[in-house]
Order: structure tokens, then C-alpha cells, then sequence
């Protein structure tokens, strides 16, 4: 017997546990569809599993930690889109209702500004904010996910606000 599981092993432990991770996944995120995405998602992450390990029970417990990962990453998601769209729609509480219109046009026009400039960056660049702003993943998850240092990733964010923030400041707009 080897000292490491092989990848077929890996891979019938991950097939064998899928409906404990499922359920888990559920239970947390109360959606089957959500669930089962994540479920795919690690899937796909068995090849990344490095070292490889010695056990049925380290496979198990790198499966169950990815899980759980990906259900806060999930749930940390979920709540930034909420912030932004409180942030960046009208609401009924704070409109009135005679100035809604030019709200929605000013909206849409820097919607448009700030479109053509993401455009502009070079991907990575782009990525990065997306990554950072939309999706809320720290700093140091964004470099490890891309394979870059942190102070690279902070530059790059720094770089695609200072790029956004000029092209909303120009005076034609």
C-alpha cells in the first residue's frame, strides 16, 4: 500500500461523500441549486488537492473545509450584491418620486461611464476589481485564486479606482 491515496481513490471518496457535502451545502445555504453548483465546484478543486493525502479521512476533511469555504465565499457574495444594489438603486424610502427620473438617467449614463472604462483596463486589472468589489473576496484570497502577490493585487484594485474615478470626473460627463 502507497504512502498516499491515489487519484482514483480521491475521486471515489469525493463520489461517496457527495451526498453529505450536498446536504451540508443545504442546510447552510437553504438552496438545492446553490448547493449543488458549490458541490460541482469542488469537483473541480480535486486536482488542486496538494499534498496528496495519506487517507479516506483527509480527503474527507479537505472536501468538507472546501465546502464550508465555498458556502461563506457564497453568503459573503450574496451580501455585497445586496449592498450594492441598496447602495446604487433607488429606494422608496429615501425617493421622491418627482426626481426619480433624472435619477435613473444619471445612474444609467455613469453605469455607461464606468462600463467603457473597465473596458479599458488591461483583464486582470479588471478582474481583480471585479473579484475584490463584486464578488468580496479579501486581498489575500484574490492573489492566491489568480497566483499573484497581495501587493500586486492592491495596486491593480488602486490602479481600476483611480481609472474609474477619472473617467467619472471628466468634465464632459
Amino acid at each position: 500500500m502507497s504512502m498516499f491515496f491515489s487519484e482514483q481513490d480521491i475521486y471515489l471518496t469525493f463520489l461517496n461523500s457527495r451526498p453529505q457535502i450536498q446536504r451540508f451545502l443545504h442546510q447552510r445555504l437553504h438552496c438545492q441549486e446553490t448547493a449543488a453548483d458549490l458541490v460541482q465546484d469542488i469537483y473541480l478543486r480535486l486536482m488542486l488537492l496538494k499534498p496528496p493525502p495519506r487517507s479516506e479521512t483527509e480527503v474527507r476533511a479537505w472536501l468538507f473545509t472546501v465546502a464550508s469555504n465555498l458556502s461563506i465565499d457564497h453568503v459573503r457574495r450574496q451580501k455585497r450584491r445586496g449592498e450594492l444594489l441598496d447602495r446604487y438603486l433607488d429606494r422608496p424610502h429615501e425617493a421622491d418620486d418627482s426626481a426619480a427620473p433624472e435619477r435613473l438617467m444619471q445612474a444609467r449614463d455613469q453605469l455607461d461611464i464606468v462600463q467603457s472604462a473597465l473596458a479599458e483596463l488591461p483583464d486582470q486589472c479588471a478582474e481583480i476589481l471585479f473579484l475584490s468589489r463584486v464578488e468580496g473576496l479579501s486581498h489575500a484570497r484574490i492573489a492566491e485564486q489568480l497566483g499573484i502577490s497581495c501587493s500586486w493585487v492592491e495596486k491593480q484594485l488602486a490602479r481600476a479606482l483611480l481609472h474609474c474615478r477619472k473617467a467619472l470626473d471628466r468634465p464632459e460627463h
